[in-house]
């Protein structure tokens, strides 16, 4: 894919928070539901003792599925998750007490990326990636799939589709952050009231302020901004998005900073505004990711250049929404 990815560095980020899945909603555990079914379609494809790797793994959802899987059906599966940022599911998923005995039997390698795995050759039963593989080098992630999955082996991938409900959230966070960030300026309108108040902690200083004509006209364009901000967010179909999360955070410089010195409530505004610039790039990443039909198709011709079978495509349809591309791939037995 011709554009610009998010590094190594900025998925460690990601990655290191106590959630399973990419998504802190709808799912409080681990996938359930049609994304379950899925994968246990798959899992249930293996004979005991194969070997599944997931690719771009991240805290390991997928590969904690097919654990749970060969645990349920009484087998043994060699579980490897391999992910281009330095991830550590056990410890960053140490709070799921639930999950350890899993988690003890999956081999976690970090700063490894889906065109260069390391693996050997035809050593591998199952590849799976959910929301990952898409991001990689198409052509020399598909030839390296190749070369580690044995003849008969399987290759199973949720991608990205350009107008599933994931798509459209991450272009709705899009256009919400552009109109806080660079319309609204709303973050430098914080930093300037904070300057301009100083440190004025106690009533009578605070009060003084409202006869302060820059501080009162500075409140006066937040408290517009914020109007502005409440009203554009009905617009959106997650109204508990970017909006509703990252914007009361920043506003805890008047609530949780409000005894705090000027260099810290100016450092929790920087640290608020990083956290609006990887929310960014984030969702540029994963909008730009997603395939169309005629970039499936694309993708599809490569595998099949490249030797693959298609066993089945279609869709992932999780509780009526639309939620990517679905692909199963077959390398021919020799």
């Amino acid at each position: 894919m011709k554009q610009h990815r998010l590094t190594s560095d900025q998925w460690s980020q990601f990655w290191s928070r106590d959630t399973i899945t990419t998504f802190v909603r709808p799912f409080n555990g681990n996938y359930d539901g049609e994304f379950a079914e899925f994968w246990n379609a798959q899992f249930a494809h293996l004979s005991d003792g194969a070997r599944i790797v997931d690719l771009a793994t991240g805290n390991g959802a997928i590969a904690l599925l097919a654990q749970q899987y060969a645990v349920e059906h009484a087998r043994t599966f060699e579980v490897i998750g391999i992910d281009y940022a330095e991830i550590d599911p056990a410890t960053m998923l140490a709070t799921h007490a639930g999950l350890r005995p899993l988690l003890a039997e999956i081999e976690f390698r970090g700063g490894v990326r889906i065109e260069v795995s390391g693996l050997d050759d035809s050593s591998v039963d199952l590849l799976t990636s959910q929301y990952g593989f898409e991001y990689a080098n198409t052509d020399d992630a598909v030839a390296e799939a190749w070369r580690v999955l044995k003849h008969g082996g399987r290759m199973a991938l949720i991608l990205h589709h350009g107008e599933s409900i994931v798509v459209e959230h991450a272009r709705e966070g899009l256009d919400q952050v552009r109109f806080c960030l660079q319309k609204e300026e709303i973050d430098k309108r914080i930093a300037a009231l904070v300057k301009i108040m100083g440190d004025a902690v106690t009533p009578d200083q605070r009060r003084a302020l409202k006869n302060n004509p820059k501080a009162e006209s500075l409140r006066k364009k937040i408290n517009a901004s914020l109007t502005r901000i409440k009203q554009r967010s009905r617009e959106y179909s997650d109204a508990e998005g970017f909006m509703g999360v990252i914007v009361p955070n920043l506003l805890k410089v008047f609530s949780d900073y409000k005894d705090a010195s000027v260099t810290q409530k100016l450092e929790h505004v920087r640290d608020v505004r990083a956290a609006f610039d990887a929310y960014r790039e984030r969702m540029a990443d994963l909008a730009g990711a997603a395939l169309s039909p005629a970039q499936l198709d694309a993708l599809v011709e490569r595998f099949e250049d490249a030797g693959f079978v298609v066993a089945e495509r279609g869709t992932l349809v999780y509780k009526g929404s639309l939620m990517g591309w679905t692909l199963e791939l077959v390398k021919p037995a020799a």
